[in-house]
């Protein structure tokens, strides 16, 4: 399982910053991949038996973004996390179930698509550090498209 996001390779044009962000998380995690998905940053998912998840930046990258604060609090507390990669024509659920050192991924998918393996085990740390090297990621890729709206929380602190 990978989850990652290549930043871009420049700033975004001052026009296409000019945007008034929400202050709600939610809204502000589709503002910013919306700004995202103008450049030529990348998201990647793979696992389950697929190389590249067909995954973008506007829809799909933001519905991670969303539910990545709280699968990090969970798994950090040893809790079982989700996430739900809701877009119409992705439609799969990442269920983390943390057990020891370990944490099984178990994917299921709502389209014709199978997983195989629908599971993968990770280290608990690896599982975590997942998740958290994509907000890195998200961090980063923000910094350098639009610095400003990296300054926002929780952003400024990935």
């Amino acid at each position: 399982m990978r989850m990652s996001l290549t930043p871009p390779s420049a700033e975004l044009p001052a026009d296409l910053l000019d945007v008034e962000l929400s202050d709600d998380y939610e809204s502000l995690a589709m503002d910013a991949c919306q700004l995202l998905s103008d450049t030529d940053a990348r998201f990647v998912v793979s696992g389950f038996g697929q190389e590249e998840w067909p995954v973008n930046i506007s829809y799909d990258l933001s519905s991670v973004i969303e539910q990545l604060p709280a699968a990090i609090d969970a798994l950090r507390s040893g809790r079982p996390a989700e996430i739900d990669l809701y877009g119409q024509g992705i439609e799969r659920r990442l269920t983390f179930a943390p057990a020891g050192d370990a944490t099984e991924i178990r994917c299921t998918s709502g389209t014709a698509w199978r997983p195989d393996p629908d599971r993968e085990v990770l280290s608990r740390a690896g599982a975590l550090e997942l998740l958290t090297d994509l907000a890195r990621d998200f961090g980063e890729a923000l910094r350098r498209a639009a610095p400003e709206v990296a300054l926002r929380t929780p952003f400024a602190k990935w």
